[in-house]
């Protein structure tokens, strides 16, 4: 089993490859949506956008238009390019949804070049809904570095993410992030670099719990062309994630506060611990 689209999306964005858009002269931009969990109420929305060269789009976009397919009611909305890292960004937009169903979106460059791609939109997330407390999963500790790589692809694991497991975190008091992600086997490249400024957070913030769960149970000895022989682990099919990495922020009573798809700069990570904490 693998995780169901970020794969093929991600892919394309590595190897600049792009969609053949030809209805019209001007439809030759390829739109990929990253975010996948949307649903009525307030949305994260993330897309990456390719030009008929397959090379990423980072420019303000002239317009972008969401379109509900049911209904035909339209929606703009002003996004931002968000440089990740060297090479890896993508447009981020605060959305609200008013209907489920499926939806368009269509961007628009200066020159009228435009791209549209298609997304769904459920009546209730797919993953744990903020301001509830999140299935009960059972998650694997280690005692040493030694036992630590048979349970987390991380090259450079910090021992304290595989100290606590999930059932006793949110028994103790003490605010509980837990981090899904395959640093070894990330197609997006975005896994680790996603650990990494959490586990620098930890070491200024450590009155909190930290989990890492790794999103393939047999990764050993895998790559990247092994992606179709890999099996999820149980806690990432109990918590329905569609993509990785993932990242929420439950409090003291076990409540998820925040949740972020995908990767995240260092200072949005730490203000969210910073408010996790503090409330």
């Amino acid at each position: 089993m693998k995780l169901s689209h970020l794969t093929i999306i991600i892919l394309l964005i590595l190897t600049f490859s792009c969609s053949n858009n030809s209805e019209l002269d001007n439809n030759n931009l390829s739109i990929l949506v990253i975010s996948s969990d949307h649903s009525l109420g307030n949305n994260k929305f993330r897309f990456a956008l390719l030009d008929s060269n397959g090379k990423l789009v980072k420019e303000k976009l002239k317009d972008v238009i969401i379109k509900n397919l049911n209904s035909n009611e339209l929606q703009k909305i002003d996004p931002v390019y968000e440089e990740w890292f060297t090479g890896k960004g993508a447009y981020y937009s605060e959305i609200i949804f008013n209907e489920f169903g499926n939806f368009e979106v269509k961007s628009i460059r200066k020159d009228n070049s435009f791209g549209t791609a298609l997304f769904q939109v459920n009546r209730e997330p797919l993953t744990p809904k903020i301001g509830s407390a999140p299935p009960v999963i059972n998650t694997k500790t280690a005692k040493s570095l030694e036992d630590i790589k048979y349970i987390s692809s991380d090259p450079n694991p910090n021992s304290n993410f595989y100290s606590i497991s999930y059932t006793d975190a949110i028994k103790n008091e003490l605010p509980t992030i837990v981090i899904f992600s395959t640093p070894a086997l990330c197609v997006s490249g975005t896994c680790g670099p996603l650990l990494d400024h959490i586990k620098e957070i930890s070491t200024n913030y450590p009155n909190s719990n930290y989990i890492h769960i790794e999103v393939y149970e047999n990764f050993i000895g895998k790559n990247l062309n092994d992606i179709d022989t890999l099996t999820v682990t149980e806690p990432t099919k109990s918590w329905g994630l569609p993509t990785e990495p993932w990242i929420f922020f439950l409090d003291k009573k076990g409540i998820l506060k925040y949740k972020l798809e995908g990767f995240a700069k260092y200072n949005e990570l730490l203000k969210l611990t910073q408010e996790l904490i503090l409330n």
